[in-house]
């Protein structure tokens, strides 16, 4: 017993969906999600979140850290879970399966892709046509009609005038087509780096 309460009960209660928390802390984090509260910016980029650990999460997106390591192939990810699902590629561990066609993958998301295969749905629409698409990659694709964007075929950079598009390609191909003086050079090193033979 602690404070004539039994070790382990729930005490506190959720004053809109009736779940019950241990500590009201807990309760405080949870009550967010029903008033849409994010009280943690990002100082890099804005971006705010619901809870502290979220916060610094997304921080390893801006720092690069990558604190969980594969122990079979040494590759790093910044969250324990996306390294839960590297190590299913090891594994062939399939564990999400399709109540449809039976069809199993190895990560959720995979699997809510391929349902919107059986329900239909297109949650990703297109913000000036209306348009919808069942997966953010074929609604990004699509874009490029509204933008007149074009990716680089090397490294899928994205240009909406072709000239740039022809300078960029020049980094690829290794084209140095024009010279210039040393002077130039230190006045435009980058430049003359991409485009100027020296």
């Amino acid at each position: 017993f602690t404070s004539g309460r039994r070790r382990g009960e729930k005490r506190a209660r959720c004053s809109i969906c009736g779940k019950t928390f241990r500590h009201n802390g807990i309760l405080q984090k949870h009550m967010t999600s029903h008033t849409g509260e994010k009280p943690f910016p990002c100082t890099v980029c804005g971006k705010r979140f619901r809870q502290k650990g979220s916060l610094q999460t997304h921080m390893r997106q801006h720092t690069g850290e990558r604190p969980f390591g594969c122990f079979i192939c040494g590759k790093r990810f910044s969250q324990s879970g996306t390294l839960a699902s590297h190590m299913r590629i090891h594994t062939g561990e399939k564990p999400f399966s399709c109540s449809v066609c039976n069809n199993s993958y190895s990560e959720r998301g995979a699997l809510v892709r391929h349902t919107r295969v059986h329900t239909g749905e297109k949650p990703f629409t297109c913000t000036a046509c209306g348009k919808k698409f069942s997966e953010k990659g074929n609604l990004n694709k699509h874009m490029r009609i509204h933008t007149g964007e074009k990716p680089c075929s090397d490294c899928g950079k994205m240009f909406a005038s072709k000239s740039n598009m022809t300078v960029h390609m020049r980094i690829h191909k290794g084209e140095k087509p024009y010279s210039c003086s040393d002077y130039m050079l230190l006045l435009n090193k980058k430049l003359c780096c991409t485009c100027f033979d020296r």
